[in-house]
């Protein structure tokens, strides 16, 4: 089994204002390559504040986060966007770029301040908007596109980093079910590749199926923590999300739930 990549220990994130709020407490965690980790949980309980602080996009009150052993704090920012991308929720993009040339911003950590695109730059970033299905939109504005559109730009953006580690808020938030298939696809074979893929997933049934662990949050910490089908119990269920819900195995094979609606 590899070595933990990244790391995290006693991560805590506060607030002040309006009131005083703990979104983060006290999250110790570690993640290999080759793992595909989701992050689930109702809404407003941390996961993409947590997200955020694996990113180094948020500081954390108390803790550090950890690459190969080495704090978060010590890489310089092209440094760190050679071994970390993120994904976030929002990806609206104020100004008007051209698809592909957004695609292209994910090759700024290997490129000369002073060189233009090389035709390996030109290469990779064709190749990934093949990958996220965004190959049509290449010479549009990006401003155009809809919202799924727009995010399997930035994801495709995302895939021309080439980082070891990949961290995705919803990327399939905007997508309809053929693409929100293809791409959840995707993220398992960035891992079967050797990277680390964490995201954040409110489908409990996508997380059951292409996950290899999943972490249930619950107020601003790690509740349960493993096996998908082990930790999507109905217990955890009930305790985390406060609904009634029925697992069993579906006609595929594949975990399953049903909620009780009385």
């Amino acid at each position: 089994m590899p070595e933990p990549i990244l790391e995290c220990q006693g991560i805590t994130f506060e607030v002040r204002l309006p009131q005083p709020r703990t979104i983060l407490d006290q999250i110790s965690f570690s993640a290999r390559p080759g793992e595909v980790i989701g992050i689930c949980g109702p809404n407003g309980v941390g996961k993409s504040t947590f997200l955020r602080v694996l990113a180094g996009l948020v500081k954390p009150t108390a803790g550090e986060v950890r690459i190969e052993g080495k704090s978060l704090q010590q890489f310089k920012p092209r440094q760190l966007a050679r071994q970390l991308s993120f994904l976030p929720q929002d990806t609206v993009v104020p100004f008007d770029f051209k698809a592909k040339e957004i695609v292209l911003m994910g090759r700024h950590p290997y490129a000369s301040s002073l060189a233009a695109w090389t035709d390996e730059d030109l290469t990779v970033a064709k190749d990934c908007m093949v990958q996220a299905e965004c190959e049509a939109e290449a010479e549009q504005f990006v401003t155009t596109l809809s919202g799924g559109e727009r995010q399997r730009v930035m994801i495709a953006r995302l895939l021309a980093q080439d980082t070891p580690i990949v961290l995705l808020d919803e990327m399939t938030a905007s997508q309809d079910i053929r693409h929100a298939s293809k791409l959840l696809r995707l993220a398992r074979q960035l891992a079967d590749a050797g990277k680390l893929v964490i995201l954040v997933l409110h489908d409990l049934r996508a997380a059951a199926r292409i996950c290899s662990r999943v972490c249930l949050m619950y107020e601003g910490r790690i509740v349960a923590d493993g096996d998908p089908v082990e930790v999507l119990h109905e217990g955890h269920i009930a305790y985390v999300y406060g609904v009634k819900a029925r697992t069993f195995t579906n006609p595929l094979g594949q975990w399953d739930f049903d909620l009780d609606e009385n």
